[in-house]
């Protein structure tokens, strides 16, 4: 494997060994483990050897820094020809790559969770996000479906927006969920989701394939019956039920004049929770809800960026 990038021409490239390659992948590894990745690079190679003598063991510190500004993940002379139909030209066909590892490499169990991760950048990317309320604030957003037990990440997809020559976007929720779940199609899983995703029409969608789905609804649903909105003759605690089409609509008061929303496609009937007042769809949701967000701070915890 060569490098060419930026060479000068009286400068003769040298050669990367695949070898070389992967221990040079390799350290960014220990770095987000240890949590070194936020240190100086010249500290990685300075501190003590029985600190952590990987990488001075593996190459030199002018190595991995030479290597670095000539990685490519593609075909640099075609990427503009196929970026006029892609964004992600630059990184979809090793992302294609990476997303059948992840498939390839482990089984999930018997609930997977759905929701977007946004990854801090701001640098220069067509598809980059503003999203206020994350820590990050900008950055990429990933669709994710997560493993709930053991918070592996099964499957994920970049949100690229509107692709060049693409028509306006609808329903991106319930197409979302639809790519990330194939997979999974037949396997009588569980999904579990937040109001951006959950429709009626998607529980739906989702029982042809033999899956079921728990998440919250938006209130301005035209399919809820105004009994299960909020108000101020329902007490604290109340819950109400409805059945429909295999379907199981909750309305929870958790407090007063606030009410929560939930449809299953899992639960079929008024079960309620003898200790917290809770209905058991409720306490089901809760617990398998957040593998995405347990996710994010794990990749914060241990990013492997050392650039």
């Amino acid at each position: 494997m060569e490098y060419t990038r930026n060479i000068a021409s009286n400068e003769k490239p040298e050669e990367i060994t695949m070898m070389e390659l992967k221990a040079f992948i390799g350290l960014f590894l220990p770095a987000g483990l240890l949590g070194k990745s936020k240190t100086d690079l010249k500290c990685l190679w300075r501190r003590s050897p029985l600190e952590s003598p990987i990488f001075k063991a593996t190459m030199s510190r002018s190595r991995f820094q030479k290597i670095v500004p000539y990685l490519r993940f593609d075909d640099k002379t075609t990427r503009e020809e196929r970026k006029r139909a892609d964004k992600f030209a630059a990184i979809r066909e090793i992302w294609s790559y990476f997303q059948d590892s992840l498939q390839t490499c482990y089984t999930p169990g018997s609930n997977v969770t759905i929701d977007e991760q946004l990854l801090g950048f701001r640098g220069k990317c067509p598809f980059r996000q503003f999203i206020p309320k994350k820590p990050d604030k900008y950055g990429l957003k990933l669709w994710l479906c997560v493993d709930t037990n053991s918070y592996y990440v099964f499957n994920a997809f970049p949100f690229l927006g509107r692709q060049p020559n693409e028509e306006r976007q609808t329903q991106i929720g319930a197409k979302v969920v639809l790519e990330l779940l194939k997979p999974f199609y037949g396997s009588s899983r569980n999904v579990t989701m937040d109001n951006f995703f959950t429709s009626v029409s998607l529980a739906k969608e989702l029982q042809t394939k033999n899956l079921t789905l728990i998440g919250t609804l938006r209130k301005n649903k035209p399919e809820i019956p105004l009994e299960f909105h909020s108000n101020k003759n329902r007490e604290v605690g109340s819950s109400l039920f409805g059945f429909q089409d295999d379907l199981t609509l909750i309305s929870f008061v958790p407090k007063q004049n606030k009410g929560v929303l939930l449809l299953s496609s899992k639960h079929h009937d008024s079960q309620v929770d003898n200790n917290t007042g809770k209905p058991k769809v409720i306490l089901d949701y809760n617990k398998t809800k957040g593998a995405v967000d347990t996710v994010d701070q794990i990749c914060h915890k241990f990013t492997t960026l050392l650039l």
